[in-house]
């Protein structure tokens, strides 16, 4: 029987009302130097099995899906899905102790044909409770493209398999994806999210405009309180214009949240 986390798997035009009642996954209690793993189902019309090192874990996991937690320990683990007796992608994924990793199945950007699997590390440590982590990945067949929220374009030339991280004010934003420097066509959206204070809320945009399976995959993970006063702006995070990031230079992009 599949193992279920906090999984919400949605249509864009339903998003804000299904997040309301869905459920919520707890961080990792594996003992000593565990680590967890879940599984991101993000590939239009196909129901996936799913095996660890060898040993089933899951079964027929429908697309927009997330299964898990599954609790491994530290080290590395072959992560594999098939639909039926095909296997359809499998890869190597190291966790460290105590790591809660997302391994998403997706498809690939354009120009490529076979299903890639693109995995994120989930960043569990505490955050204010009237504040959220926001993590928004590019995991769609679409080129590079521009996340716009509240009708602001953000984040600029984010490519198929990266992902930005953020920590903002608990409230409901309107986020849509956009060709890098274009205001047309909308890839996805605009749609409306309401992020969750005190936890990672995680957004997955996947699927084919061409093929009209384009959606968003919403995971949301609980993580611990703290009292401190988060920043009051937005980091970007690791694609795109946020590389600078990850080179210890200044970011290119801030947005105080109090104007």
């Amino acid at each position: 029987m599949m193992p279920v986390g906090r999984w919400c798997g949605v249509a864009a035009a339903g998003v804000a009302a299904l997040m309301a009642g869905a459920l919520i996954a707890t961080p990792s209690q594996a003992a000593g130097d565990g680590a967890e793993i879940y599984l991101v189902q993000a590939l239009p019309g196909r129901s996936l099995d799913v095996t660890i090192d060898g040993k089933t874990v899951a079964e027929g996991v429908a697309a927009a899906k997330v299964a898990g937690p599954f609790d491994v320990p530290a080290g590395s683990h072959r992560v594999s899905v098939a639909d039926g007796d095909q296997v359809v992608v499998e890869k190597s994924v190291e966790v460290g102790g105590n790591d809660s990793s997302d391994v998403v199945v997706h498809l690939p950007a354009p120009g490529e044909s076979e299903p890639v699997m693109t995995v994120y590390q989930n960043d569990l440590a505490a955050v204010p409770a009237d504040k959220a982590k926001l993590t928004v990945a590019h995991t769609a067949a679409v080129p590079p493209a521009d996340i716009t929220v509240n009708g602001k374009v953000l984040f600029r030339d984010i490519a198929n398999g990266e992902a930005l991280d953020l920590i903002v004010p608990v409230a409901t934003y309107t986020i849509a994806i956009v060709p890098t420097g274009q205001e047309k066509p909308v890839y996805l959206g605009p749609l409306t999210l309401t992020v969750t204070g005190g936890a990672l809320n995680r957004v997955y945009a996947v699927g084919d405009p061409e093929q009209k399976t384009m959606n968003v995959v919403w995971h949301e993970i609980d993580v611990p309180t703290s009292g401190s006063q988060a920043p009051k702006r937005i980091d970007t995070g690791t694609g795109g214009q946020a590389a600078a990031l990850n080179s210890g230079r200044e970011p290119l992009l801030w947005v105080d949240l109090t104007r």
